[in-house]
Parts: C-alpha cells; structure tokens; sequence
C-alpha cells in the first residue's frame, strides 16, 4: 500500500508562548486516519504534542518514507510552522505529495501558497475531500470537483468549500495510530476553562454556526448550517472511551453546544447521557447563555456539567447591536443566567472584547463595569 504521513507540526519552531501554544487535539488526525486506512498505510507524527525538534521531526518522516504528507495546521498565528514543516518534507525527496489543511489553508490559502513546497490544500472539511485526493494520486478516482486548492500551470485554482453534510457517517476516530493515554492525561492548555478531572477527553459533535457575529471565522470555517452528530452514536463513543481508556470528564470543544435544530439537539444529548448513566463530569467550551433557560441549566447539571464559557463580548447595547452583531437582546437578563448557573453549581466564564473600530473610551468602561458586576468566575 502506498504510505500516507498525517502531522502536526510544532508551534515552538516559531515561538514559546504559554498563552497561545496549545496541545492540539488529536481526534483531527485520528478522524481523518480512521477515513483511509484502507486505501492507504498510515502514521501520524504529532511534533506538537511531542515537542519534536524540526530535526526529530525529519527523521521521523525518513524513517517512515511515506508517499504523501498531509499536515494540519489550526491557527494563522503559527502559519510559518506549516512552511518549516514542507521545506523538511520536499527536503527529503521532491516526489513525496504534500498536503495541508485545516483553518489557516481555508481562510489564508493564498499566504500558504507562496510556499512552492505545497501540492494540495484543502478548502473546508478535509474527511471526504482527503479520500478522493489519495484515489485520484492513486489512480483509482476522477479529479475531485470540489474542496481542492492547488496550482496549474502557475495560477492557483481554488475550487468550493467542501464539508460533510452528514457527520454521522464518518467513522469514529481510530486511536491505533497514537497513544492516547498520553493525550488524556494532560490538559490542552494552561487557564482557568481546563478539564473537570483527568483522564478527560475532548470532543465536537456539531459543525457550524448561523449568527454571524462580525468578528468571528466560523462562518467562514465551519459555513452558516449548523450539522450534528447522532447524539445516541455521541453517547455510545464517551461510554467506550469510558471503558477502554478511562476517561471522567469532557470538553466539548463546539462552537455552540446549544445551537444545533434550535435547542433540540442538546436538549436529546444530555438526556441520553442520563439515561445511559455516563457520569461523566463535562464543561463546554463555547455556550449561547441566551438559549438557556432552567430546563436546559437543570439538564445540563443532571448531565454532569461543571461549568460553562460563554461569550458576551460587551456590556454596551451599541455595540452588542451595531458591531457585534451578536443576538443578545437584554443584556440585563445576562447577570440573572449567570447568577442561575452559578446557583446549580456549575461555574460561568464570560469572554468579553474590547477596542472594537468606532467604540470610544465611554463604551469601553462600561464594559469592564458589566465585566467586574455580572456575577462570573473569571472574565
């Protein structure tokens, strides 16, 4: 079988900071592994988790001497890693396929571009489009027509973003290919909004956001449909990581929890997951606080929830409305939720911005007042 190569590179190759170098999760890789490993032999070089050094990380690919290289790279911020990652790759042998995807080839293919080390970016969700790539290099497949970016005859073609409609049809992540123990047993990050208990296993199950606040990607990344998984499929994945792994807690990394068929998706999650007796403690990395009412906070504390994040952005009304664009309607309310989380034992973090273009020093105070008086944990 001809030899795929999936990688993270190592954000250190450019900086060390404590605030912005995460641990990524290794579901990407794992998901995408589990979609070809039978077409194609796989290893995954996780150079971030690892901290490899550009010339460990090398030797690693060597001695793996794949055929095609895919490398996922999250933020814009460490961009320069995915280069230092290709010159490596197209350093060993000009004949090895390089690919990248991820949120930086998305929304910046054109930066990646310059890079005359890459083959193939992917534009949107990389599961499919991955697959219809290697068949095609292999021989087995048409061009896709769809989710590709790439140069002809020195022009760069971008095709239209792909993503899976149907998000129950992929399978779950193969976790063979990487020692997961390693990952679960150490948070993602330093900070305030980290896992419950460890083991603690990070998870999304929705894709996708409609509200379109002005300063936010996910549109962009993600596309306006929210898509869901088969909550029951959720649930009958965390009982087996439960059981082989030993995970007591979740992340659930969505964009918006709370978002997916108005409130029904959750509302159906979390009842599942006290029905099948879980126990497993969880936090929410994102959460519309205005889709909350007491029967979702009393599902979610029944479920398990520990704490909430959740995003105001600003404690003035011109500014929620005419710059934000967030759906925020009575920003009063906002205290009563967050006093009504807190009542049920959950904890409340609250994500604020300021300096947006046109708020003056007025509006600016008037949030850090909304901040230090809403009532949250941390801010």
């Amino acid at each position: 079988m001809k030899k795929l190569c999936l990688a993270y590179p190592n954000q250190r190759w450019l900086k060390n900071d404590l605030n912005t170098v995460w641990d990524l999760n290794p579901v990407t890789l794992c998901l995408l592994a589990a979609v070809v490993k039978d077409i194609v032999d796989v290893k995954v070089i996780d150079a971030q988790m690892y901290n490899l050094s550009e010339e460990e990380f090398e030797d690693q690919i060597k001695k793996y001497n794949p055929d095609y290289v895919g490398i996922s790279i999250l933020s814009s911020e460490y961009e320069d890693t995915l280069n230092t990652a290709l010159d490596i790759v197209k350093g060993i042998s000009k004949t090895i396929v390089t690919i990248a995807g991820g949120v930086h080839i998305t929304t910046k293919y054109e930066y990646a571009f310059k890079n005359k080390n890459l083959d193939y970016g992917v534009n949107g969700e990389g599961e499919l489009i991955l697959r219809s790539l290697l068949m095609y290099l292999m021989g087995k497949a048409d061009f896709p027509q769809k989710g590709l970016i790439f140069k002809k005859e020195g022009k760069l073609t971008v095709q239209c973003q792909s993503f899976v409609e149907n998000l129950s049809s992929l399978p779950w992540p193969d976790y063979s290919y990487i020692n997961l123990s390693d990952y679960i047993n150490k948070g993602a990050r330093v900070g305030p909004n980290r896992m419950p208990e460890l083991p603690a296993y990070r998870m999304t199950t929705t894709r996708g956001c409609p509200f379109g606040c002005s300063f936010c990607q996910v549109e962009t990344i993600s596309g306006k449909k929210v898509r869901s998984r088969d909550p029951e499929d959720v649930v009958n994945e965390l009982l087996f990581l439960k059981k082989e792994y030993g995970i007591k807690s979740i992340m659930f990394e969505d964009d918006n929890l709370l978002m997916a068929n108005g409130t029904k998706y959750a509302r159906k999650l979390f009842n599942i997951m006290i029905e099948k007796e879980l126990n497993l403690k969880w936090i929410a990395g994102a959460f519309a606080i205005w889709l909350m009412d007491d029967e979702m906070m009393d599902l979610m504390k029944a479920s398990g929830c520990q704490g909430v994040n959740i995003a105001v952005e600003s404690g003035n009304k011109r500014v929620v409305k005419e710059i934000v664009k967030k759906p925020i309607k009575n920003l009063e309310k906002i205290p009563l939720r967050i006093k009504a989380i807190r009542d049920r034992g959950m904890h409340c973090y609250v994500n604020f911005i300021i300096g947006f273009p046109s708020e003056t020093w007025e509006e600016i105070r008037e949030t850090i007042h909304y901040a230090e008086h809403c009532g949250a944990d941390y801010v």
